[in-house]
């Protein structure tokens, strides 16, 4: 899955939780922030296509590197900036198992997050942002399956090419040591693309004194609401393009290095209603550093 996401998964500083490497509806104090660089591999197997059926294909593999950054800019206002710095996607033709490579810039995300709300341990937010298709849209590699013949199945797609505006609330109860989150919000798409229903849920805790966890379940729900000319689904592995929709999961892990900076793992994948992307396990590992 995307996680990619779409711009659905932000990591944000909490400053009143035992872990400042969650995500929520915290914004920083002026002049903090938080700094985050990734390297997310996928797995992927079984393409779930926008008919409902799902296909073997050829071996599929994501390597991504990807950086994420908030900083306070007055009280209870934060600028947001989420980029894949470099995507590589590595796809097998089952007819003669020989391998196609993709490489290229992936679509940053520049935003403002409001924490307008705070009584006591509850705070509400609201987000917006704007993401640019900085990726070329292409489809450069048709997708076989494995059933007798390797029929196609679809086509690799390696950049969106539409602008995406997402806005979101979101509310957060911290203690000292644990917290809940969750948020809704609504994607705007360019290009005739459909628009998007994005949602989350996590909590997270500190086990020990330099050990933080954390679960989240994302959902992104494709709506067909567009009032010019439709665009086509687009059927591709990476999940990127028109109509993909997903719920998915993410247990995370970090450990604190030394004061402001951490080393952590993050394990996702597909829970529910897998359309137009591949299914398979992602692993990240990330090192942040809270200032």
């Amino acid at each position: 899955m995307r996680r990619a996401l779409p711009g659905l998964l932000l990591i944000a500083a909490i400053t009143l939780s035992a872990s400042p490497a969650a995500a929520g509806p915290w914004a920083p104090d002026q002049n903090h922030g938080y700094v985050k660089l990734w390297l997310k591999y996928l797995y992927g197997f079984d393409f779930h296509a926008g008919d409902g059926n799902t296909y073997g294909y050829g071996a599929y593999h994501e390597a991504f590197v990807s950086a994420y950054a908030e900083v306070g800019l007055v009280d209870d206002l934060a600028l947001v900036l989420h980029a894949e710095l470099l995507r590589t996607f590595h796809l097998e033709d089952p007819r003669d198992g020989s391998y196609q490579s993709h490489v290229t810039p992936g679509d940053p995300l520049l935003g403002l997050r409001w924490q307008f709300l705070q009584e006591g341990r509850f705070v509400m937010a609201v987000e917006g942002g704007l993401r640019a298709p900085f990726a070329r849209a292409a489809e450069v590699q048709t997708v076989y399956g494995t059933d007798e013949g390797n029929p196609p199945v679809g086509r690799l797609r390696i950049g969106a090419g539409a602008w995406d505006v997402p806005v979101s609330i979101g509310a957060g109860w911290a203690e000292d040591r644990w917290y809940v989150a969750g948020s809704a919000g609504y994607v705007v798409r360019s290009e005739g693309y459909d628009h998007q229903l994005t949602w989350t849920a996590e909590a997270g805790a500190t086990l020990a004194a330099v050990i933080g966890v954390r679960g989240r379940v994302v959902g992104v729900h494709s709506l067909d609401v567009w009032f010019g000319e439709e665009a086509p689904g687009h059927e591709s592995p990476s999940g990127i393009g028109n109509g993909t929709s997903y719920v998915g999961f993410a247990v995370e892990g970090d450990w604190q290095l030394e004061p402001g900076w951490y080393l952590g793992l993050t394990v996702e994948g597909g829970l529910f209603f897998l359309s137009r992307q591949t299914g398979g396990p992602v692993v990240s590992l990330y090192l942040a550093h809270a200032f």
